[in-house]
């Protein structure tokens, strides 16, 4: 039993050892912009920097467009079982409104196709010291191996 403990000792040991020498990706994405700009007359400031994720559509984004999507088909359904009741006058009306609702309707279907891809990180916030409004951001690859345009 005691050889048991001592085990499980040994493991929570060299985890945490080998946890604290991992550096995260923030750390290695302020390590790359500072060996850029140490040549700088810049003094870079980094205690508000935040690392964030960067995709081709953002995740939120296709959500609320596929959300927006459904809410217009319903919408559309609506209208077209409408239109048979109305005069002519206003069924040009519903006709119209309901064209702009489907064009709008195949552009977020269209969006619906592009699936968010993750294409890199942004670290964003860093101020230059006694400059309080130059705020500077990067982007990297994948990686976080370069800064990318």
């Amino acid at each position: 039993m005691k050889n048991y403990y001592l085990v499980f000792l040994i493991g929570i040991i060299s985890l945490t050892l080998y946890s604290c020498g991992k550096t995260t990706d923030k750390d290695r994405a302020i390590a790359l912009v500072e060996s850029e700009y140490e040549s700088s007359s810049r003094d870079l400031n980094f205690n508000e920097a935040k690392l964030d994720t960067l995709y081709n559509i953002s995740p939120q984004a296709y959500i609320d467009s596929v959300k927006k999507g459904n809410e217009l088909d319903i919408t559309l359904a609506e209208l077209e079982s409408q239109i048979k009741h109305l005069s002519q006058a206003e069924s040009d009306s519903v006709g119209l409104i309901s064209a702009k609702l489907t064009k709008e309707r195949y552009r977020l279907l269209n969006l619906k196709k592009i699936k968010p891809q993750f294409i890199g990180w942004k670290l964003s916030g860093v101020s230059v010291r006694g400059n309080k409004q130059k705020v500077l951001s990067f982007n990297f690859d994948q990686e976080i191996t370069k800064i990318v345009p």
